[in-house]
């Protein structure tokens, strides 16, 4: 027998798994504990905003809405209105200025939905010189494709047919998730709005000393600051879009100008998404009403420029280095957003990474998150 056999088992086995269960060295250990966590935690932070889409959308559009329009709270209250008073008054006049549009624009919208289809004839014969290499393209993919049915056996084919609920049910169950939706931003804007600082004086008073206070103040008042000017100088941006349009489109003979020009002011609040989806959407109304060509393609062409200059030179002086940020960053976090949430997560992007890389700027520990998104 060996030395290592006179060993009882024991003495061999214990010390072996005392060295494997040993803790990993501190230089070693904190890196890997550090990514595990936030891999986790991105992980978690992601399925929640997947499932809870219906709960965190109107809330998250609720906070967005105050911070837009608290600036006109605070001016209606040093007209010595009471804080409560100013704010229904600003809730009721935007809920107002909303239900007006859509009742104005309803009935163009409506004729724009019903005369489209009928409108393709018109854009097919204007756009003849790229009809015929298409039509080409197509006679040979279908002489391809013959030749190829023509070579496989002949099989018998089984038609699946999926029925969907009917309209009606998803039109009465999507419209009232959509009441539900506003009326939970309505109350809760409001309350966000009287109650101005409630949660920064609860926040405060759970700070350990001073200092911290003292910290945490500047902090939320500098965010706040900065977000509702970010959200400001963007819907003033939009809404200058939309003007534009509209008496562009005017100008040119396009029926119903004003409800292009309200499309142009909310999908851009969507970049690089949003204006392809208005370029198309401009140049296919113009097509069907305009009668020359030359000024049909004039309106898309007209919001291209002004588009590049106010991406390139105006909106780059206005915000600075603080609220600009990265496109690649903005461009992921319209698809993350828009697989989420849908349509309105593609609107909310931009609005909520720029708020975040404010609040990151001022956080020491997201501070390289901040310099990721920014460009």
């Amino acid at each position: 027998m060996t030395q290592a056999q006179h060993i009882p088992v024991t003495q061999r086995v214990i010390p072996a798994v005392d060295a494997a269960l040993a803790p990993v060295p501190r230089s070693g250990r904190d890196p890997l504990l550090r990514a595990a966590v936030v891999g986790l935690f991105v992980i978690a932070l992601f399925y929640t905003l997947y499932f809870a889409a219906p709960v965190l959308i109107p809330i998250t559009i609720a906070i967005l809405l105050s911070m837009l329009l608290s600036p006109a709270v605070e001016w209606l209250e040093r007209l010595s209105l009471p804080r409560g008073l100013a704010s229904g008054v600003i809730v009721i006049a935007a809920l107002g200025l909303i239900i007006g549009s859509v009742v104005t624009l309803a009935g163009p919208a409506q004729d724009w939905v019903t005369r489209l289809p009928s409108g393709f004839g018109k854009i097919e014969e204007r756009l003849k010189l790229i009809k015929k290499p298409i039509a080409e393209i197509q006679k040979a993919t279908e002489q391809i494709e013959n030749v190829t049915e023509l070579d496989k056996p002949q099989q018998r084919r089984q038609v699946v047919e999926l029925r969907r609920p009917s309209f009606a049910g998803e039109l009465l169950s999507g419209t009232q998730r959509a009441m539900t939706s506003v009326g939970i931003v309505i109350i809760l804007l409001y309350f966000l709005l009287s109650t101005r600082d409630l949660f920064l004086r609860k926040l405060v008073a759970l700070m350990p000393s001073e200092e911290h206070k003292t910290r945490t103040i500047d902090i939320a008042r500098s965010v706040k600051k900065d977000i509702s000017f970010y959200l400001v100088s963007l819907t003033l941006t939009n809404i200058g879009y939309g003007l534009l349009v509209t008496v562009a489109g005017w100008a040119l003979g396009l029926e119903n100008a004003l409800l292009w020009g309200a499309v142009t002011a909310i999908l851009s609040f969507a970049p690089y998404v949003g204006p392809v989806v208005i370029l198309v959407l401009l140049s296919l109304a113009s097509i069907v009403s305009v009668n020359a060509l030359t000024a049909a393609l004039a309106l898309p062409a007209i919001y291209l420029c002004v588009l590049l200059l106010v991406q390139n030179l105006i909106s780059p002086y206005i915000w600075g280095r603080r609220l600009s940020l990265n496109p690649v960053a903005i461009f992921i976090s319209i698809i993350l957003f828009g697989w989420m949430w849908g349509m309105a997560g593609a609107l909310l992007a931009v609005p909520l990474l720029a708020s975040f890389k404010i609040v990151a700027e001022r956080v020491g520990t997201l501070r390289p998150a901040a310099e990721f998104v920014s460009p």
